[in-house]
Formats: structure tokens, sequence, C-alpha cells
């Protein structure tokens, strides 16, 4: 199956996680993904403004292998694979460091999910006292989880290995108290212990368990989140963001890029360089033959011939460059973890009319703001096309946890969209219904619309999200039903 997951990265681009979930027990599975990106006239971006290459430019697309699934409670049991893993990884021999620095990175990757998806699920729970008893349970699950981590520690110090290990268990553990503090600072600040009837066991766990995760942090010299930090807390996030990228690199998948249809552009191209010539040759052996040589009629006929000749082959090559882009995909991004290929993906990228996309795409687009559509201009369309194919065996093979997919995270920046949007305020005046004068302002705002095919096995199914933005940036996504 394929799962999608929108959300906004920054003020100007859109994430959107997709995750590619082969079947068990077969060879392979094949995924396609179309993305038509239906953009309104006004902000002028079309295929003479907007090129494939501008695109790419545009878009990041990387790949990495789905953590391994684990509920939080899972993880406070000693027997649990991830800590078996980790605990038998401390008592290796000499030899095994680089296991030991893979087990700690997959355990606090395991973690993070974990805390995420336990304060995931805490936020979509309606109810205030099913709220209040999710995160009593995160809180307690959480404290049990990094104790369990931290009881490691005395291993490490009775090993003859010493510091080549200790860095790696620091760097696992830093990262594991930055998750902690992090999502037990958003749970006070989302259920707000403090101001609720029910809240004081909450607090009193949330208290106990900051007051000692604060201490412990002096004690092992981690940087910290300061109020009013000389450096706007630069340093915070900057390790942040390098543990981050450090614990998740042994998720990240190596890819090849090149281009798809290298091969048959060349022929193409050749073609049109031998029709050309052609074209050349047989004008100025008709000429040659009625004027002879050395005329001026055959030297004008020559020059004439040849100056059509290149025009000939830039129509042809350009004709064979768009009907190539448009039938085959642009790239092809070969997986490769070591000797072992466990599958590619090809991506390609057009502007098509909306006249030909299908009757499911349009259906799904919903396009029935009559003010709009009675005006007869037409929406700007892109397709992004993407073909998965994953070998579910090699895959398997990658790791000895349970990896259910891979994760293609798809970013687009948006910035070249805004450039000719209007200023994002407009000023407005309120009738109250006296002569007052009250003024205000309200937003700008330009519509965007992701319409996106998921197909895999014998199955089909759209969905179609809609962005809103102006000149400031990217204001919300949501997913529209119709």
């Amino acid at each position: 199956m394929i799962d999608i997951k929108p959300k906004i990265h920054d003020s100007n681009t859109l994430e959107f996680k997709v995750g590619f979930l082969p079947n068990d027990g077969v060879t392979y599975n094949d995924f396609y993904m179309n993305t038509w990106i239906y953009i309104p006239e006004v902000l002028d971006v079309n295929r003479h403004t907007y090129s494939k290459d501008t695109f790419y430019c545009d878009t990041l697309s990387y790949l990495r292998l789905i953590t391994p699934s684990y509920q939080l409670r899972e993880l406070t049991d000693a027997h649990s694979l991830p800590f078996t893993r980790l605990r038998q990884a401390c008592l290796n021999p000499v030899n095994e460091n680089k296991e030991f620095e893979t087990e700690v990175k997959m355990y606090a990757s395991i973690v993070k999910s974990s805390v995420r998806d336990a304060y995931m699920k805490i936020t979509q729970q309606p109810n205030e006292e099913t709220r209040q008893s999710l995160a009593c349970d995160l809180v307690e699950q959480a404290k049990t989880v990094a104790g369990m981590y931290r009881s490691l520690c005395p291993l490490l110090l009775e090993d003859e290995r010493g510091a080549d290990v200790a860095v790696f268990y620091d760097f696992g553990d830093e990262f594991i108290s930055n998750i902690l503090e992090q999502h037990l600072g958003r749970i006070v600040n989302l259920l707000k212990p403090r101001e609720s009837s029910s809240g004081g066991l909450l607090l009193s766990m949330l208290t106990q368990l900051l007051d000692s995760e604060h201490k412990y942090r002096k004690r092992r010299g981690f940087i910290e989140v300061e109020d009013n930090s000389r450096d706007d807390n630069r340093q915070f996030v900057y390790r942040a963001s390098l543990l981050k990228k450090y614990i998740e690199s042994n998720l990240y998948l190596p890819t090849h890029k090149r281009r798809n249809t290298v091969f048959l552009e060349q022929v193409a191209f050749s073609l049109a360089a031998g029709v050309s010539m052609v074209f050349a040759t047989v004008v100025s052996f008709a000429f040659q033959q009625t004027y002879g040589n050395f005329t001026l009629p055959f030297f004008i006929a020559l020059v004439i011939s040849y100056m059509f000749k290149d025009r000939i082959k830039d129509l042809i090559r350009n004709y064979f460059a768009n009907r190539l882009g448009s039938r085959f995909y642009d790239y092809l991004i070969t997986i490769r973890v070591g000797l072992r290929k466990i599958g590619w993906v090809k991506e390609g990228f057009d502007f098509v009319s909306p006249k030909d996309v299908s009757k499911h795409v349009y259906e799904k687009r919903a396009r029935k703001n009559l003010l709009v559509v009675n005006r007869g201009v037409d929406e700007q369309v892109i397709q992004y096309r993407k073909y998965v194919h994953l070998k579910r065996k090699e895959v398997d093979k990658l790791s000895a946890y349970p990896i259910n997919g891979i994760n293609n995270i798809v970013r687009y920046n948006l910035a070249g969209f805004m450039r000719k949007m209007d200023n994002p305020k407009v000023p407005l005046y309120v009738n109250n219904g006296d002569a007052r004068a009250h003024f205000t302002s309200g937003d700008k705002a330009y519509y965007l619309n992701f319409v996106i095919q998921c197909k895999y096995e014998d199955k089909s199914e759209y969905k179609r999200y809609r962005v809103c933005l102006c000149r400031d940036g990217i204001k919300n996504i949501e997913e529209k039903e119709q």
C-alpha cells in the first residue's frame, strides 16, 4: 500500500512523507504515484516560465527505511527486541564497535518514533480526561525507557573498549534526552495541567520527570534550551540537528540518480541531425544540377539550405524531447545498499492540459466555484509521475528488525510560485452600523490543489490536498474529500 502524510516543513516548503509498503511473501512490488498540481493562472507559472530543471531544483526527494514500529509500552519490556539487541551489543567483544554503534542508532530512532506516535495519539483524542490519562502513560513509559537505556552505562564502564564505545552511547543518550524533554514540553503546552482541575497527577509526574531530566542534563554537560540565550539557542538547535542526522543515518538509503532516457535522446537527436542533413543535401544537389557549380544561385541556395537545416534540426530535437518527456521518465534512481540492489525509482515531470487529465482526476479536483469557472480561465497543471519498484526479500535482509517498507520524503519549495503574488495583507473597512472609522486587514490568499493517484497491485485511489499560501509563505494544508 501507499501511505501519504503531508505537512508544512517551513514557510516556503511543503512536505509529503510517502510510505511504500510492499506485501510479505512476494518477490517484488510496483507502486505508481501520479501527482497533478493545479496552479492558478494569475501566478504565471507555466511551461514558458517554469522549466523542468527548475522543478527538480525546487524539489528535494530522499529515501529512508521506515523505522521499525513499536509502541512505547512495548519498549518498557526488558525482553523487547530493541533493548535485547542493544544490551547484547554492549557485551560483545572489542572488534564489534560498529555493531554497537548501529544498535544505539536503531534503539534511539525507535524511541523517537514511539514517543512521537504516543504524543500524536494524545493530540487526536477529543476527550480531556482520556488525553490526560494517555499523557500520564506516556510520561511513565518514557521515564522507564530512558532509565533502561541509562542502566547500560555500567556495562560500558567495565568494557575494555572504554571511550571507543562511550562516545556512541553518549550520542544516543543526549538524543533520547532531547526527544523526551521536548515532548514533555509539548504535553505541558497542550494539556495545561496547572489550569485543569483533573490535572494534579499529570502535573506531579511532569514536574518530577522534568526536574530529574534537568539535573541529569546538567550533570552530563548536555547543551540546554535557555530563555534568554545569548545566541538564541543556536548551539542547541545546531547540535540537535546533527544528532538527529547521525542517529537516523542508518535508516537513509544511498541512491544513484541518472537520466533515464539518455540512449533514446541520443538516438532521437541523431535522427534529427540526419533528417536536417538530408534536406540540406537534397537542396544542394538540386540547385547544383540546375545551375552548376560556382554560380550565384547555387551559393544562395546552399546558404538558405543550411539555415533551414539548423532550424529543422532544432524543431525535430524539441519535438522528440517533448515526446520523450511526456512518455518516458526523466530520471532513474537506483537504490543500492553495498552490493545489494533493493529497487529503483523513476520520476518524470510535464505540464499537461486540463483537458487531457483523466475523468477521475477531473472529478477529484472538483472545480465548482462559478466565479472562477465562468471566467473561462484554465488553471495550469503540472504532472509529477513516480514509479517505485521494490524487492521485498532484499528489503528484509537490510536489518534484523521488521522493516515494513521505505519512506520517500518529498519536499516542494513553492517560493517560485509566490514571486508574483500581491501584498499578503489587504486593508479593509469594518462597518459597525455607525460612522466611526474602523479599519482592519484581511489575508490575500491563493490556493494550490494537489490531486494524487496511488496505484499498487490492482488498486487505485485518489487523494486531494488544498494548500493555502500567500506571499509570506504557506498558511495551511488540508485534505479534501471532494
